[in-house]
């Protein structure tokens, strides 16, 4: 999906947080590290989130089942949406997941592509109108 997105105005974080097992900080850092070359696009930040805290934060907004963190999921925000008391709702969204989870939301790196081709056009509208 990164590699049909040219725009540098496209900002990327991905957070990485221990679902599968557990893991001290130290470990999860050196774990993010080298899972880090699987999104190694310039515009990616990468973050450690040792807690899950980001996937407690979004697993009622994404409506997980069983009420487990939010992993494997994609997340895309329009420009003007920002953090503050609490997670934003994503203006989009795709996930990996397996039972339980929507199936329309499935990830289909196109679509989620596509989605986000907008979301910079529209966001590039607001500033040209300025």
């Amino acid at each position: 999906m990164l590699e049909t997105i040219s725009s540098n105005r496209l900002a990327v974080y991905v957070v990485w947080i221990p679902v599968l097992n557990f893991q001290d900080e130290g470990t999860l850092q050196r774990n993010g590290l080298k899972e880090s070359t699987r999104v190694s696009d310039p515009r990616a930040i990468h973050y450690v989130d040792p807690n899950g805290f980001s996937g407690k934060q979004y697993s009622p907004i994404l409506n997980i089942p069983y009420h487990g963190p939010a992993w494997d999921v994609y997340l895309a925000f329009s420009a003007d949406v920002r953090w503050e008391d609490r997670a934003p709702t994503p203006t989009g969204w795709m996930h990996q997941g397996g039972g339980g989870m929507d199936r329309a939301r499935r990830l289909d790196g196109r679509k989620f592509a596509d989605e986000i081709q907008k979301l910079l056009a529209a966001a590039d509208s607001k500033t040209a109108k300025r």
